[in-house]
């Protein structure tokens, strides 16, 4: 059984993503995004209700903001869960969530 995710667009590139961020929903929230436009022109991503995560999650969020900074854009994500923190410490990928600069401001 698929566990669920939700995305709730939020107006002027303005989303939020709750629910599971794994291997078995990021291929949907990925099709979501691209059909919502969300996936180059997404400005903030709510992240505060994801319930579980795993490193596939990790890597959309990577690629999502990859995505935006191609289109010119800067996507900024508030409320990392704490386990793709963890997952990005792991694999040095701070930086590719835009994350290095908010554990510096919050130290």
């Amino acid at each position: 059984m698929r566990a669920p995710a939700e995305l709730a667009e939020k107006g002027e590139g303005r989303c939020a993503v709750a629910g599971a961020l794994t291997m078995e929903t990021a291929p949907w929230l990925w099709q979501q995004l691209q059909a919502g436009g969300l996936l180059t022109a997404a400005i903030e991503a709510d992240l505060t209700g994801v319930t579980d995560a795993d490193s596939a999650g990790l890597a959309l969020l990577v690629a999502w903001r990859g995505s935006c900074a191609a289109a010119g854009g800067n996507l900024v994500f508030h409320g990392l869960p704490a386990r793709i923190m963890a997952l990005a410490q792991l694999t040095g990928a701070e930086s590719a969530l835009g994350a290095d600069a908010a554990a510096r401001a919050a130290a």
